[in-house]
């Protein structure tokens, strides 16, 4: 056991001085957290867009549709920049960005109304910014509710008090105040920065052994000679205590500099993000196979970052995904981290209030301390002994291997 544990400490000190030693693991870790959030957040910085310009195609005429594009001209979400005379005019003013939507009054608009039938309003809209939709859709909407809501109460007057709503509705928004992009978006994002630099920091990590056993015939002159188990402890140790400056910075200081919901207790986020980066590492350590040179990372992360992102349920609801997808999902330390802080950062939640996702988290860790044991002790030592073993007979095999590898001669190395 003593020697178990001297094993874990050499693994985390040598890893530790890799790290910081490799100029692009120190990227990985540490400039791109520090960078990716900051451009992420100024990006959607605006929150909501305001005063989008729509045009006003107006086949009714009437006194309804003018109070109508008004009202709409009148709320934060829309400007009305003109009224058009046919949809031809709408759309060319669609296609040279002077306008971004198009509300389209049908000829039966009002006499469908006064007859107590539905009447009909269009919106086309320009759909290359979704926050544009969102924010066209919403005021359109909050329009056409205001106008029922006047002529519902007009027609019941006598029921009830002049000019107030049989049900009144209102918007309070909780959690996102200003109903923003970046607010609803970005927490989540903030969580997926983490795990993605971490795993691409590993990878390189392991590339990095793999080019120095090809220069020194088939060994690592940085291996310690630990055992697979405190080789992967110790591993992920050292990925834990780098990763504690940039968990904070990106959990909390980037949170504070551009506004976003800061409801969560930190000491709950921290206990948190613990298993969380375990899992996270043990993942990268797992991953770590399919990486044979440095130019291989960004092969490994440009499959997974999307896959894992859509997976969370940023995009697209999990509960709406069919079983196979949710499955995978739940293997993603993303999934439970990101939405578990979302929930403790942004909704105030306690840590027993998210007990599946802390508890889940430690399940992933011990899925992948596992899975990262198999590709170490099956796969990566054995591919390291035949290095070793046809270095010995013959110097140049790993480089030979390499290059065939790579189509390329030896001879050029």
């Amino acid at each position: 056991m003593k020697h178990w544990i001297i094993d874990i400490f050499n693994v985390w000190k040598r890893e530790t001085k890799l790290c910081f030693r490799d100029e692009a693991v120190l990227i990985f870790f540490l400039l791109l957290p520090a960078m990716y959030p900051v451009l992420y957040s100024l990006i959607y910085n605006t929150e909501v867009a305001r005063d989008i310009k729509v045009v006003v195609v107006d086949d009714c005429r009437s006194q309804l549709t003018r109070q109508f594009a008004r009202e709409l001209d009148a709320t934060p979400e829309v400007a009305v920049m003109d009224y058009v005379s046919n949809m031809q005019d709408a759309q060319r003013l669609i296609a040279s960005h002077d306008a971004y939507g198009i509300v389209y009054f049908p000829r039966d608009f009002s006499s469908n109304i006064e007859n107590g039938l539905q009447g009909h309003v269009s919106l086309y809209c320009d759909m290359g910014v979704l926050m544009r939709y969102k924010q066209m859709l919403s005021g359109l909407t909050a329009v056409q509710m205001d106008l029922c809501t006047k002529m519902q109460s007009s027609k019941t007057a006598p029921l009830t008090y002049q000019n107030s709503a049989i049900i009144e509705s209102k918007q309070v928004p909780i959690i996102n105040k200003s109903t923003g992009i970046a607010s609803a978006l970005l927490p989540l994002i903030l969580v997926a920065v983490i795990q993605q630099s971490l795993i691409l920091g590993i990878c390189v990590l392991r590339a990095g052994s793999r080019e120095r056993r090809l220069r020194n015939k088939g060994l690592d002159p940085m291996d310690v000679g630990a055992g697979v188990s405190a080789s992967i402890i110790g591993k992920s140790l050292c990925h834990i205590f780098i990763y504690f400056i940039p968990v904070v910075y990106v959990l909390f200081f980037v949170p504070m500099f551009f506004d976003f919901p800061q409801l969560g207790d930190p000491l709950d986020i921290l206990l948190l993000m613990l298993p969380f980066m375990l899992a996270s590492s043990l993942l990268g350590q797992t991953l770590s196979v399919f990486v044979n040179d440095r130019e291989s990372t960004f092969l490994v992360i440009a499959f997974t970052s999307l896959f894992f992102v859509f997976l969370s349920g940023i995009s697209y609801p999990r509960y709406a995904m069919s079983s196979l997808w949710t499955a995978l999902g739940n293997m993603v330390p993303l999934t439970w981290g990101g939405n578990g802080y979302v929930a403790l950062m942004c909704g105030g939640a306690e840590l027993s209030q998210v007990a599946t996702n802390y508890k889940m988290l430690w399940v992933l860790s011990g899925v992948y301390f596992v899975s990262a044991y198999c590709v170490e002790r099956f796969i990566c030592r054995p591919r390291y002994r035949r290095m070793a073993i046809y270095a010995s007979i013959d110097p140049y095999s790993p480089i030979k291997e390499e290059c065939r590898r790579n189509a390329v001669d030896y001879r050029d190395w």
